[in-house]
């Protein structure tokens, strides 16, 4: 109930302060182990995107662990399901990556950045191999969502959020598992950025 509030407040948001758009909403699987997968502008990427798949499917977000320390913002996290990552981790934070293994292998929808940060310039950032890792464990689809106006938030005017088609990632028999992480999440990249708004 709560977190259904606070998805409609945010949509009242974006609609009333900004040029907001959304497309594509009726490209997200309502049920089944999924993936979405977008560019991580700013602090209101996470928010732009949920709320407004949220009118379709439940969904959760893998966020920084920092973010779990915010009084009220914490609190909320936990609530909602939220997953922490410890982004510090030079290979993965494998406890992490697990949980949302655990999550897609219940049929469940969980929202990612490839990027693994926000861009400090607005410009598309390589992949972590995270969610390559993901995909090749579980064999989840993964919906590539692209968002654009937020570098800069809450200083802009125009949104603009468009899912893309879902995608179904094959195996490379001749690639070892890391290099197959890597093409996956380089292909998933690919395919948000190429997400025309």
């Amino acid at each position: 109930m709560l977190l259904n509030l606070i998805k409609l407040i945010a949509r009242i948001y974006f609609r009333v302060c900004y040029d907001f758009k959304v497309e594509g909403l009726e490209n997200i699987p309502k049920t089944g182990a999924l993936i979405i997968a977008g560019n991580h502008l700013s602090n209101a990427d996470p928010p732009a995107i949920g709320s407004f798949a949220g009118l379709v499917r439940d969904s959760r977000f893998v966020a920084k662990k920092e973010l779990f320390s915010v009084p009220v913002l914490g609190w909320f996290f936990r609530r909602s399901g939220y997953i922490p990552v410890d982004r510090k981790r030079t290979i993965g934070d494998f406890g992490a990556l697990k949980e949302v293994v655990h999550y897609l292998e219940q049929g469940e929808s969980v929202v990612m950045f490839p990027e693994g940060t926000r861009s400090r310039t607005g410009k598309p950032q390589k992949p972590k191999s995270g969610i390559g890792f993901l995909v090749y464990k579980t064999g989840a689809p993964v919906l590539p969502v692209k968002i654009e106006g937020t570098f800069g938030w809450p200083w802009v005017r125009r949104i603009r959020v468009k899912f893309g088609q879902v995608m179904h990632l094959e195996k490379d028999p001749a690639l070892e598992p890391k290099a197959q992480y890597k093409q996956f999440a380089n292909q998933i990249m690919d395919a948000i950025n190429s997400i025309n708004i």
